[in-house]
This record gives structure tokens, C-alpha cells and sequence, in this order.
């Protein structure tokens, strides 16, 4: 027996009809890197069309934060900024980048203050130095009252630490791209803190076990 189809019936996506239900940030979109700036505008429009709303540009360093406030400030309502220094960047701090991320912080588009944390992965910037500017950067999300966007690879108990300290003050903050265990996600969970699972995470089996659970 022969099927016919009805090409003129529209398939539904189920998750493109519940769009109206939800509002689709997405947290982690590297605007500021060279390779989008001739084509910012399509990049937000491929966006438009796929439902997300509202994008923040996380940033690493002093220069990037900056970069991210000005194109906020050109795309307002679609664009978002953060201020941070990134952990791999922490050795170029000087005491004044508290107050010039202070400045950028005080507009209404940045959102957020990081991507700062710990990452004893890579040796681009001591443990030491790292906890330093870690701390001066969770001090001022408190100053300014902005949710944080965290950082942490292999440094989860120094990191579990130093926000558990501050966590009275602070107000909910991400994991930027989470690639710990489950006991890890837990400890952050607990705190009342969000994890953000990138696909990149997410393509390995076991991984897939800890986001299902």
C-alpha cells in the first residue's frame, strides 16, 4: 500500500511553538572575536529567526569589555556586555582595572561582571594571582550588585571556596561552559547557581549521563 503525503501540511516544531512561553538568552556569544565583524548584522539576524532574543557577550579581558559595551551600545535590546578578566588574563591586572571595570559595569548594558574564576588547567596566569583578581572581581559584582558569569577548570575546591565566602552577598550567578562531575555540578547547584552546558560538553556519553542527572 502507498503512502501520500500532503505537502501542504505544515510540520510543527515543538519547540519553535513554545517560544512564546520562554524568553531565549543566549550567554555565551563571542562577539567581540574578528571573525564576526563583517557579518555582525546576519549573525543576529540567523538569531532573530531561530527565537533568541536577547545575547550577552561575555568578556575576558579589559580591551573586550570595552569592545562589548560599544557594540551594545549600537544593537540596544539584542546585545548585552559583560566586564571581566578572564583567569588566564589575571596576570595583566593592575590595581586600576578595579575602577575601569567599575566605569563599564555602571551602564545599563552590561549585565554582568566576568567571565572571571579559577583555572589551574592552563599556566597562563599563577593559582596565586588567579585567587587575587578572582576575589577583586566578585567584590565588585557585590559593589554593583550584577550577577556574576563564572569560570573554573580543575580549581574546583579553591573556587568552591572563595564563592562560598562571598555567597551571602552575592546575587545568582552562571558557570560559564561546565565541564566538571557531577558531584561538582551539585556543589554549584546547591549554592543556587546556574550551569551552562555548551555542545561541546555535551557530545561525550558519560557527560550526558551527568546533565540527565
Amino acid at each position: 500500500m502507498a503512502c501520500q503525503t500532503n505537502s501542504s501540511v505544515e510540520v510543527l516544531d515543538p519547540i519553535k511553538e513554545n517560544y512564546d512561553n520562554y524568553l531565549l538568552i543566549d550567554v555565551g556569544s563571542n562577539m567581540v572575536n574578528k571573525k564576526f565583524s563583517r557579518d555582525l548584522e546576519s549573525v543576529l539576524q540567523r538569531a532573530k529567526d531561530s527565537g533568541v532574543q536577547k545575547i550577552i557577550v561575555p568578556c575576558t579581558s579589559l580591551r573586550t569589555s570595552k569592545e562589548a559595551l560599544r557594540l551594545a551600545r549600537i544593537y540596544p535590546g539584542a546585545l548585552y556586555s559583560t566586564a571581566g578578566i578572564h583567569p588566564h588574563e589575571a596576570k595583566s591586572w593592575e590595581d586600576c582595572y578595579y575602577n575601569e571595570l567599575k566605569d563599564i559595569a555602571k551602564n545599563p548594558e552590561c549585565v554582568a561582571i566576568g567571565i572571571c574564576g579559577l583555572d589551574y588547567n592552563k599556566d597562563f596566569s599563577s593559582p596565586d594571582i588567579q585567587r587575587k583578581v578572582f576575589e577583586q572581581q566578585i567584590s565588585l559584582a557585590i559593589e554593583m550588585n550584577k550577577p556574576i558569569m563564572f569560570h573554573q577548570k580543575g580549581a574546583h575546591e579553591d573556587f568552591l571556596c572563595i564563592i562560598k565566602t562571598h555567597m551571602p552577598l552575592m546575587i545568582p550567578a552562571i558557570l560559564h561552559s561546565f565541564t566538571g562531575s557531577f558531584e561538582e555540578a551539585t556543589d554549584y547547584i546547591n549554592l543556587g547557581m546556574y550551569i551552562g552546558i555548551t555542545g561541546m560538553y555535551s557530545i561525550m556519553f558519560y557527560n550526558m549521563l551527568i546533565i540527565k542527572r
